[in-house]
């Protein structure tokens, strides 16, 4: 039973005024003074076991509190009253609670109505929780009552096994006495036949307790004792962890947090008091609560073998709530303290907290991060606490809700964290813009991807300058690094300290653009740039209030064109989408698409076969957590919206829930059946005529349009009588390609003749004649969407405008088809690769689009674009690829170390570590196959990436054991230490790691004459590139590098690997109800993202035979046992 509680005024104010809300008594008493000679009136509340009482009903503090847990209330008789006051007397009715704390004195209420003063005891004797009292004390007896019998039975069970013993003995003896007196006869001695007799009862007693004995002994073998044990010894580990955790919140606050809190109070203080809340946030509070947890498992271990902690748990989780706080700031905080270590007080000081040794060379850094494990650690603890629980067991259902309280407390932090993370990710890029960018301020700015492209520059006539494609200085000058995100582009220079300046017409309104991937010039001086041929596309950008102009952008390779053209044309779909929902069908239609999202309660309503989260994609819809495969491939081809996040998350993922042929079956339906791309209760809100309704429950199309084979693209259904307001409200600005030209739906005006108003539009495009098929050129679902909700036109038949509706529905569906397989073809071409089967079906399906008599004409050359794609070889970067370097190095002899430079061989492993790197496909990174018995069939590449780590690793240090000299040694050491300095340089962070890790081996880091030799200035060097990859904080100061480098950049792959072993290991693939975890899918599918970005730009570093001959020669290399032997060979251990 709780004997006190910690409380400061704060929460006894809190809990007064939500005592006086909704306590669930209140009212005026008279309370006896403490001299016992007055009665002065209260104002009383009572809150579960708590009473407070106020001055009056208007205060709003509460003068005192009693804690009312265990105290007995009683009706007291009434005190002999005078007779001046007898009357008075009379109508009073008195109780008295009495404590059972000591030295409490008992409280003397009274009131003025007996069935108040009844419903007051009753209220408060509720309060004290004495029946609860009374049946732990009942528990109790009835435990110690099964501890007596226990011990009971242990003692009859040691007199048994005696008696057991001593009858043996018997058995012995009067066997020796029979054998010795053959010819004695039983019945001549009565003596004789009460010994056989006493014989046979030890026996029958013996025969008993062996069957006893044999039935404990089943029972102990048996696999509910077996349960048993191993559940208690994961609440032992439970414990001792736990006691490790408030060890470590123990010293994160007397070490760091309480005496820079007395540093932020000095006259020169080198930190605020601001920045020292911002840095600790709650994690006193953390230490307080974990404190109180820890000391209820003691307790209760303590009373082995009863292990029972449900209740402690009950106790525990409504305060967890405490770590979502921690949680959401712990990114700030680590970047509150980076910045306050620029302080050279505020460094020192720090330093020596961290050397005291409490902290055992451990950094503020590591001890913040603690917490954030805690909760997951806590749901793999009751995880394998329940695997060992039998069901019938009297906690499993309390231990079975605390994990589900502790798993959605999870998933509430990971979703407040992943937004937070993405509003940082925007912040962190803003603040290394010199100029600052202010659209990066707007928290629904989602970050899409970065990379490096070289910017071709314009003449004032908007061509490309002459001479300059293709060159070198181009190459060099035009280098920008550029940031997408899901509203704008950013364009940047990097200057001296990595920071970032914006160019000219550097920010970039996505709304605003039409992107052209093949663009088609026609100027000698554009064609002569043959080594960037294929790797360039146009963005067009007509702002509104200014002067337009043309971007041209180069890529490295067509992979990495096609990554970025296929995200910035999914942002600019997402985006229209979105502008025409909110702006243009306001109204231009009685069914609106917003209206028909609204009202579709599958996209944000949780359902057998859908959850969903609380944060919302970049179509401004709820982004789903768990759900069935049949919805997830109905969001993808749902025409009204479709979220880039969502189709890079589905496309990396699919292969783990289901198989390309089933999606490319939906593609295919979509195109055929494009009525059933949107669910049939938005349809029916679509098309409000009866013979449409009958369209979409089965019944044979009346109308021509209802099929493919229609006879002509109807006309748009533009009212000749619209407003100037609605005209307006269409238009976006949202351009459609037309034979290379821009048409803006605003130019479509509403005169009598629709076309001829249209024509007349394109006045500025003289030369250029108006096709009716080009109005459809580019619609995406969305803009096919806003001509189909804004035809309400009055004179039209209702016949004919749901034909048009039908018509642009077709359009959209054949729009979301070819995006789709663009998307996947481009970005996931090794789908393809792999499986010619799907090749096939994929390029005989787009020449059957291809051959629809009604297909439009960029329909057509979109499906072209998709074929050629699939079809011809891809000629990449140019770059050597892995298997050339290993065929030519075959049979060659290497020269030695000191034939080679430093440069030389930190270019040359950079270029293999990238050839390893690169070639490694997503699929092997779901599943954890690096982790399984069959790793080298599941997971080749990453054990072949691995391989290569370990060999290079082995070859430094065979190459530094291999030196007798100690002064040789030491040139070899610093020379190793200066590769992995241009290494870093390069961005090559895995070639760091592979020298590090080599020298903090056993067998070179013992060779302490070598170290007393080598430079100080190249230990430093050492411990800065160790600072950089340590694994402290989850490699913090590499994933900070990795943020701020521009690629191309070779990352540790361990780092990714443990990510995604977390990930894996603490979320299953399927729910209980059998639902896909595409919260999960989608936590992959970013770490697969951030690594694809680094595989998909390459080196432009030559390849050098020789030195890179030196470091895949495996002839002299040394394995781990050989490496200790030379080390104890050049330096023995010297004896103590």
């Amino acid at each position: 039973m709780q004997k006190g509680i910690r409380l400061n005024d704060g929460h006894v104010t809190y809990l007064g005024l939500l005592a006086k809300k909704d306590g669930t008594r209140r009212g005026s008493l008279s309370k006896k003074s403490s001299d016992n000679t007055k009665w002065h009136t209260k104002w009383f509340a009572l809150l579960q076991n708590m009473l407070f009482y106020f001055e009056s009903e208007s205060s709003s503090r509460p003068s005192g509190l009693y804690l009312l847990e265990g105290c007995v209330c009683d009706r007291s008789p009434s005190p002999k009253p005078s007779l001046s006051a007898k009357e008075c007397l009379e109508k009073q009715y008195y109780f008295t609670v009495s404590f059972n704390h000591e030295n409490q004195k008992a409280l003397e209420l009274r009131t003025e109505d007996v069935k108040d003063c009844d419903e007051w005891v009753a209220a408060i004797s509720h309060a004290s929780y004495r029946n609860l009292a009374t049946e732990h004390e009942t528990l109790m007896q009835k435990y110690l009552h099964l501890l007596q019998i226990v011990e009971t039975e242990k003692t009859v069970a040691k007199q048994l096994r005696q008696q057991i013993e001593d009858g043996e003995i018997e058995i012995e003896r009067l066997k020796s006495e029979i054998q010795s007196n053959p010819t004695t006869a039983p019945s001549d001695d009565d003596s004789e036949i009460k010994k056989i007799k006493k014989v046979q009862s030890f026996l029958r007693g013996w025969m008993c307790r062996r069957k006893w004995k044999t039935i404990i002994q089943d029972y102990i073998r048996s696999p509910h004792a077996e349960s048993m044990r191993k559940r208690n010894q994961v609440v032992f580990s439970m414990l001792e962890a736990e006691a490790e955790y408030v060890q470590q919140l123990h010293i994160l606050v007397n070490n760091f947090l309480r005496p820079l809190r007395m540093a932020a109070s000095s006259k020169k203080p080198p930190i605020t008091h601001d920045d020292v809340s911002s840095i600790f946030l709650n994690s006193e509070t953390i230490m307080f609560l974990h404190q109180i947890f820890y000391q209820g498992l003691k307790a209760r271990i303590a009373s082995w073998p009863t292990l029972v902690l449900a209740d402690l748990f009950d106790i525990l989780l409504p305060m967890l709530n405490i770590y979502q706080e921690f949680v959401r700031n712990h990114q700030y905080s680590l970047q509150i303290l980076a910045h306050c270590k620029q302080n050279r007080d505020f460094d020192k000081l720090l330093k020596q907290y961290e050397a005291k040794p409490d902290c055992e060379e451990r950094t503020l850094e590591t001890f913040l991060t603690y917490p954030m494990f805690q909760i997951p650690r806590y749901i793999l603890t009751l995880h394998e606490l329940l695997a060992h629980t039998p069901h019938e067991h009297v906690e499993r259902n309390s231990l079975d809700y605390a994990k589900s309280k502790l798993e959605e407390l999870s998933r509430i932090m990971h979703d407040e964290v992943s937004e937070t993370e993405n509003i940082r990710k925007n912040l962190a890029i803003e603040r290394m813009i010199v100029e600052g960018c202010e659209i990066l301020l707007d928290t629904s700015q989602t970050f899409v991807r970065q990379g490096s492209l070289i910017q071709v520059p314009m003449s004032e006539k908007g061509k490309i300058t002459r001479g300059r494609l293709g060159s070198l200085s181009l190459k060099k000058e035009g280098e920008r690094q550029c940031f997408l995100f899901s509203k704008h582009l950013i364009i940047c220079t990097r200057g001296s300290g990595g920071k970032l300046h914006l160019t000219k017409n550097g920010v970039v309104s996505l709304i605003d653009c039409t992107l052209i991937e093949e663009p088609e010039g026609t100027d000698d001086e554009y064609k002569s740039g043959q080594d960037m041929e294929h790797l360039d596309f146009k963005i067009v950008v007509e702002p509104k209030d200014s002067q337009s102009f043309t971007i041209i952008l180069v890529a490295s390779s067509r992979q990495e064109k096609s990554a970025w053209t296929s995200d910035i044309s999914q942002c600019i779909d997402n985006i229209r989408c979105n502008g025409l929902m909110m702006n243009a069908f306001e109204e231009n239609s009685k069914v609106t698409v917003p209206q028909m999202i609204k009202s579709d309660a599958s996209l944000y309503c949780d359902d057998v076969d859908i959850r969903f989260s609380k944060m919302m994609n970049s179509c401004k819809v709820l982004q789903i957590r768990y759900a069935s495969v049949e919805r997830l491939l109905e969001r993808l081809t749902d025409l009204r919206f479709l979220s880039i996040d969502f189709l890079n998350t589905f496309l990396h993922s699919y292969r783990v829930f289901t198989s390309a042929d089933v999606v490319l079956d939906k593609l295919i339906t979509i195109y055929k059946k494009p009525i059933s791309a949107i669910p049939a209760r938005s349809l029916e809100r679509f098309f409000a005529s009866s013979q449409n309704n009958k369209l979409l429950y089965g019944e044979p199309p009346k109308s021509p349009r209802a099929s493919r084979k229609f006879s002509s693209p109807p006309p748009l259904a533009i009212t000749k009588t619209s407003s100037p307001n609605r005209r307006r409200k269409l238009s976006l600005n949202i351009p459609i390609i037309t034979g290379g030209k821009a048409l803006d739906l605003a130019a479509l005006s509403c005169s009598s003749n629709g076309y001829a108003s249209m024509y007349s539009s394109m006045s500025p495009f003289s030369k250029t004649t108006l096709d009716i098929n080009k109005l459809y050129v580019a619609l995406s679902a969305a803009s096919a969407f806003a001509i189909a909700t804004a035809g309400a036109n009055e004179g039209t038949p209702t016949k004919e405008k749901n034909g048009d509706k039908e018509f642009v529905i077709r359009r959209a569906a054949t729009n979301r088809v070819l995006n789709v397989l663009r998307h996947w073809v481009s970005k996931h071409s090794q789908d393809f690769e792999t499986n010619t089967e799907l090749k096939m079906k994929v390029i005989s399906f787009l020449e059957e689009v291809m051959h629809d008599p009604e297909l439009l004409t960029q329909e057509r050359k979109a499906a072209a674009n998709i074929i050629r794609t699939l079809t011809q070889e891809d000629p990449g970067d140019n770059q050597i690829c892995l298997e050339e370097v290993l065929q030519m190095a075959e049979g060659g002899k290497s020269e030695p170390f000191e034939n080679h430079s430093a440069l030389e061989i930190a270019e040359q492993l950079t270029l293999l570590d990238h050839l390893v790197f690169k070639v490694i496909p997503y699929e092997e990174f779901f599943g954890q196959g690096w982790m399984k018995n069959d790793k080298n069939e599941k997971t080749p590449y990453i054990m072949k990436t691995t391989k290569h780590f370990n060999d290079i690793s082995n070859l430094i240090a065979t190459e530094i054991l291999q030196c007798e000299d100690v002064n040789v040694r030491v040139v070899v050491i610093e020379k190793w230490v200066a590769v992995a300095d241009i290494c870093r340089c390069l961005h090559n962070y895995n070639a760091v790691l592979e020298i590090t890790s080599s020298l903090n081996r056993s067998s070179i880091f013992r060779l302490k004459k070598t170290w007393l030799k080598v430079s100080k200035q190249t230990k430093t060097v050492i411990d800065k590139l160790q600072k950089l990859v340590s694994s402290e904080g989850r490699f913090k100061n590499l994933r900070e590098a990795l943020k701020n480098c521009d690629p191309p950049c070779v990352p540790y792959l361990g780092m990714y690997l443990t990510d995604l072993a977390f990930i894996e290991e603490g979320t299953p693939n399927y729910t209980e109800d059998n639902l896909v975890n595409f919260s999960k899918m989608r936590m992959i599918s970013h770490i697969i993202r951030e690594i694809r970005q680094f595989q998909q730009t390459a080196y432009k570093i030559d390849y050098q035979p020789k030195a890179a001959l030196y470091l895949l020669d495996r002839s002299s290399v040394m394995d781990e046992e050989g490496l200790y032997e030379a080390s104890l060979r050049i330096e023995p251990k010297v004896p103590n």
